[in-house]
């Protein structure tokens, strides 16, 4: 009878948690290097961004999104770009922000982030992103030379 109780309790307990699953995992968004900002002003397709390449299409993706041809983006159409941007890649979205306080976003705060990765990216500093900047090794920086 001693051992009876203790187990019909351990008998119990394991079949109290054999009933429940596990809540449902929130599905995370997949993850994209940062690197694809930038890959998607390679036009040429060459695995190289040139600066000239991602400068031709910052402007391009402006003139897109400026739909009152104002030069500048008012508040309607940097939400309509930062939602965009959120459910293109939320992993690495970066959102328009008005950092002049002028009341729109210009060229310069809408090609920050572009640029900003640009610079970081150009190890070399020659004008161009490489495969081997653009995919460095693990553990190894890239060469500056």
């Amino acid at each position: 009878m001693r051992l009876t109780l203790p187990c019909a309790i351990w008998i119990l307990t394991l079949a109290g948690c054999a009933g429940h699953s596990p809540p449902p995992r929130e599905e995370q968004p997949e993850f994209r290097p940062p690197r694809g900002i930038l890959e998607a002003y390679d036009h040429d397709h060459d695995g190289t961004v040139m600066r000239s390449e991602m400068e031709q299409g910052l402007r391009a993706d402006i003139a897109k999104a400026d739909v009152k041809h104002t030069g500048c983006l008012d508040a309607d159409e940097a939400r309509a770009v930062n939602d965009q941007r959120w459910q293109q890649d939320q992993s690495t979205y970066s959102p328009l922000v008005d950092f002049k306080g002028q009341g729109c976003i210009d060229f310069d705060e809408f090609s920050a982030t572009a640029r900003s990765l640009f610079e970081q990216m150009d190890v070399n500093g020659d004008g161009k992103v490489e495969p081997k900047e653009l995919r460095p090794q693990r553990g190894r920086p890239p060469s500056r030379d």
